[in-house]
């Protein structure tokens, strides 16, 4: 555990809280007491246990934001919300000059229903990154689950002017016009997201929404086949397809598919937005 070498210092390795390190610094003591009281310890021992015991020092962990925040995006890729704001929280009290922990913590909190700390965190990273415009449809979700329409649509048009390709905020302000009742709006901001990002299964999914509550239920049909195409595993389009195909008449399919549907999970993203 130490070197006697060159009269170097014993140096004891603490592991997150020093308790271990005053563990051993007792134990010396103890050690040290019942030599000192044996008639046959020399004064010389006695003397290099008292310079070993004085000498001792606690090697403190050095506390890593990098580590931490690295730690902190893995967990929320396994969607570990709980432990990610944990790691995130570490970080940002080590240096919140570290935009990412602020933006990645507010992924977190919405993820838990934590809306107006999630808003607060996005504030902070928005105001030093006012030109992000991922950042900006996060904001635009948050404030549109609340309920908050015109704080809402002034970000997902902000994310827009920032970038004319962000497919996901033309998803996403379709979703809020439809949930408005507009919804010829809607259908033209799912297809403009579609043009930009053919593979967007949720804008094919909330087309088919659209369609189908505009009765239009061949084309709905087609629209969640698509989705399903991207995402074969999304169970509310499954959902959707037994609704469509009950709309169609085919009430058969419509059974096996909503009873397919029930052995699976939701494997949506977090940031996923729909109109129902």
């Amino acid at each position: 555990m130490y070197q006697a070498k060159n009269n170097s210092k014993v140096k004891v390795l603490a592991g997150p809280r020093s308790g271990s390190s005053l563990l051993w610094s007792v134990v010396a003591v103890f050690v040290l007491m019942l030599l000192m009281a044996s008639a046959q310890a020399s004064s010389s021992v006695q003397q290099e246990l008292l310079s070993l015991v004085d000498d001792v020092q606690v090697i403190e962990p050095v506390e890593d934001k990098a580590s931490y925040l690295s730690h902190a995006e893995e967990l929320l890729d396994q969607q570990r919300f709980g432990q990610a704001l944990s790691y995130y929280t570490k970080v940002i009290r080590l240096d919140r000059s570290v935009d990412e922990a602020f933006l990645g913590r507010s992924i977190a909190y919405s993820a838990v229903g934590q809306m107006e700390e999630s808003i607060a965190d996005l504030n902070v990273f928005i105001l030093r990154n006012p030109k992000h415009s991922m950042a900006h449809v996060y904001r635009g979700v948050r404030y549109m689950s609340q309920g908050a329409i015109e704080y809402a649509e002034e970000n997902l048009l902000k994310a827009i002017d920032l970038n004319p390709k962000n497919a996901q905020a033309y998803d996403d302000l379709g979703v809020l016009y439809a949930q408005q009742g507009q919804l010829q709006i809607a259908m033209q901001l799912f297809g403009q997201a579609l043009r930009i990002d053919p593979y967007n299964e949720m804008a094919y999914h909330n087309l088919a929404i659209g369609y189908y509550l505009l009765e239009d239920n061949e084309r709905a049909l087609a629209s969640v086949n698509r989705a399903l195409q991207l995402m074969p595993e999304a169970r509310d389009s499954y959902i959707l397809k037994a609704q469509i195909l009950d709309a169609l008449g085919r009430n058969e399919e419509a059974s096996k598919v909503r009873h397919y549907a029930q052995y699976l999970t939701d494997t949506r993203s977090m940031e996923s937005v729909s109109i129902n």
